[in-house]
């Protein structure tokens, strides 16, 4: 290892794919299932790489070469580098998990911790066993703080995260029902959150908690962290949450009740590292939701809440409900997606929602996917088996002055609906 890292410069980093390799970066000759990155790692060393990282042999490419590294896994190699390096840096990392929020806590601790430090942070949603050596590998010295999203669907993988990163402080945002099909259900999800949390108790890690949660506050041991006493948020007349603190509040720009818990996980968060109330308001003010996630859009016709990124049943729960008590004076659409990973939970968990709808009184619902298509509804639901088919008849619908609710999982690709609203 100490080999390797020899090679290793943070200023540039590390590489996979050889069209995009930068001078002085090792190539990792990673294998998937439509690719092997061994048939590039020639071609890696002539386009400037320090070191290239085999586990297969390469022709032209001698185990004896200095720049050569023949190891048993390129995978695990990968990530016990990504170890040493965060060793090196030797800074607190806070890490953060959780079954709905994950990135949208992610930015908006950086944005509020970044008032104060340098801070890194997990670019996008990097955060399964790849995304985490990456993010990990690209700190550098002039860094502070580190903040690392840590994914999973299933148990074992966010404790496996933990022993790369090694974070010093964890956070789980709360636990819903997603990856149903990985986790084997509720109680798999549980167990395999609250990972982090053992990994923290194990090696001495502090935790932060949502003292409401009580599933928190029971895996999470004695010392905990909780969210600050004196913190109050709530809900305006369009959607947007607003959190104080004694004289100082702010309105954020995040949409729904729900969102109350991640940002006194915000402010929690960047008191504990002794920021002022003033420098987290301005954080928290400066994160603004993009890439599909929880944005109310304002259109020439009509005014849209896009949440297209991803989507559970736990998620898409609390964000219909936040959807029903906002904006009266228009008329409510709804249009939800499939949901992904659910398993043998599929048909229980799409009926489910279903059901909330109609027991809430939503009229105007539009069902975009198999999974919605096969379940039981009202007639006047419209029901799609794909997005293409949903967009035609929106084109036709022409909507205007509505308010047209968008949610489901990234795979469904809901975003297409857009050029016609």
């Amino acid at each position: 290892m100490e080999a390797l890292y020899a090679c290793f410069d943070e200023h540039v980093g590390i590489c996979s794919d050889s069209r995009s390799i930068e001078s002085g970066q090792i190539f990792f000759a990673l294998k998937g299932e439509r690719f092997d990155g061994h048939a590039f790692a020639a071609e890696a060393l002539t386009h400037g790489a320090s070191a290239v990282v085999i586990e297969d042999a390469v022709p032209g490419l001698s185990d004896d070469h200095p720049q050569v590294f023949r190891v048993a896994s390129v995978l695990t190699t990968l990530q016990a580098l990504a170890r040493h390096h965060r060793r090196q840096w030797g800074k607190p990392l806070i890490a953060l998990t959780g079954s709905n929020g994950k990135t949208t806590v992610k930015e908006l601790f950086a944005s509020v911790l970044g008032e104060g430090f340098h801070v890194h942070a997990t670019r996008g949603n990097l955060n399964n066993h790849l995304g985490v050596p990456f993010t990990l590998l690209q700190l550098r010295a002039e860094h502070d703080l580190a903040v690392i999203e840590m994914g999973a669907n299933h148990q074992g993988e966010i404790d496996a995260l933990c022993r790369i990163a090694e974070p010093t402080l964890g956070y789980i945002t709360n636990f819903g029902r997603a990856h149903l099909e990985g986790f084997g259900g509720i109680e798999g999800v549980i167990r395999g959150k609250t990972e982090m949390y053992r990994y923290l108790l194990e090696f001495g890690g502090e935790r932060l908690i949502n003292p409401e949660d009580a599933l928190q506050v029971h895996h999470a041991g004695p010392g905990a962290i909780p969210f600050l006493p004196d913190l109050n948020t709530w809900m305006d007349s369009n959607g947007f949450v607003h959190i104080e603190r004694g004289e100082t509040q702010i309105q954020s720009h995040l949409s729904g009740e729900f969102q109350g818990a991640n940002l006194q996980a915000a402010w929690s968060l960047g008191a504990y590292f002794g920021l002022s109330s003033e420098a987290i308001c301005t954080g928290i003010s400066a994160y603004v939701p993009k890439n599909n996630r929880g944005e109310l859009r304002v259109t020439p016709k009509n005014l849209v809440f896009l949440d297209a990124y991803n989507a559970n049943p736990s998620s898409m729960e609390v964000s219909f409900r936040y959807a029903l008590g906002i904006y009266p004076d228009r008329v409510h659409y709804y249009m939800a997606g499939d949901l992904f990973e659910m398993g043998e939970y599929t048909a229980e968990e799409h009926q489910r929602m279903v059901d909330l709808f109609v027991e809430l009184g939503a009229e105007h619902v539009w069902l975009i996917g198999e999974a919605f298509s096969a379940t039981q509804h009202p007639g006047h639901y419209r029901s799609f088996s794909r997005t293409e088919e949903a967009l035609q008849a929106l084109h036709a619908e022409a909507l205007s002055s509505a308010f047209v609710w968008i949610k489901g999982s990234r795979g469904m690709a809901l975003e297409q609906l857009l050029p016609a609203l």
